[in-house]
């Protein structure tokens, strides 16, 4: 085509609206006790951008921390984990952890109107397999609660998100007890050994939530266990849960086919 066409439609790629290669309409989304979530646009796209606040930037343990994170979810692959891109500097942020963003509402939020069984199992199933990834890459997440999980308004999907005090053996920044009071197992509370029953753990708590029915009780409640009988792997919970889901179906099945055959009679 020849490129007087392309003048003569106007249509200018570097004068394009919304098109630009810059972060623009930035927007703080939350402050943390030492970073900074902020919402931008580029290529008219949204994005996260997760940064270390001002009065914290120049501490290099703060500095680690946030590189630490960038290279555990660079290393995550998953349709329910949220994706990063890379890091970069951004005017009035500085550097950056640049992610997706997830359109969506947190999990607790989700729960707080009415949801079918089928529902709530499926993103059960989806949280399970993540955390279950998560593991297998050597990583443990130690905050694991309904904030930290967003449930897209698209598709009604699990996306875990925040990895910011995720732990593995091959990164040694700030290691102590951390996490969330409520979610937090004991042994992860009294020291700071990464452990995936330690996940487990929280994971039994928003599964009360999630899965309430009797069926699953006894199931959730080996999360709470002492940490050397609890489930070793999420693989097992997930097996267990799955095995009731299909004993319970069964037995509905049979009571229905009962009665059609007195209602027959």
């Amino acid at each position: 085509m020849n490129p007087q066409t392309y003048e003569s439609s106007g249509y200018l790629i570097d004068g394009f609206e919304g098109i630009d290669h810059h972060f623009t309409n930035i927007e703080i989304i939350k402050n943390t006790e030492y970073n900074i979530l902020a919402k931008a646009k580029r290529y008219g796209r949204w994005w996260m951008l997760k940064a270390i606040r001002a009065e914290e930037d120049k501490q290099t343990v703060f500095q680690q921390m946030l590189r630490k994170e960038l290279e555990i979810l660079m290393q995550m692959q998953h349709p329910n984990i949220v994706q990063a891109t890379g890091m970069e500097y951004v005017e009035t942020l500085g550097m950056c952890i640049v992610m997706e963003y997830v359109d969506g509402i947190q999990l607790d939020e989700w729960l707080n109107s009415p949801k079918s069984k089928e529902n709530r199992f499926r993103l059960a199933e989806e949280l399970l397999k993540a955390v279950e990834y998560i593991h297998t890459s050597g990583t443990v997440h130690r905050d694991l609660k309904p904030s930290n999980i967003m449930v897209t308004r698209n598709g009604e999907n699990i996306k875990l998100i925040d990895f910011g005090l995720a732990d593995n053996d091959h990164i040694a920044i700030l290691k102590q007890p951390a996490g969330t009071p409520k979610y937090m197992s004991p042994e992860q509370a009294a020291n700071s050994i990464p452990d995936i029953r330690n996940d487990i753990y929280s994971l039994g708590i928003i599964l009360q939530q999630l899965l309430p029915e009797k069926a699953f009780k006894s199931i959730i409640g080996k999360c709470f266990l002492p940490i050397e009988t609890r489930y070793k792997s999420v693989s097992l919970l997930l097996q267990d849960i799955n095995k009731q889901k299909k004993k319970k179906k069964t037995f509905i099945n049979t009571v229905i086919g009962a009665l059609i055959v007195c209602l027959s009679a």
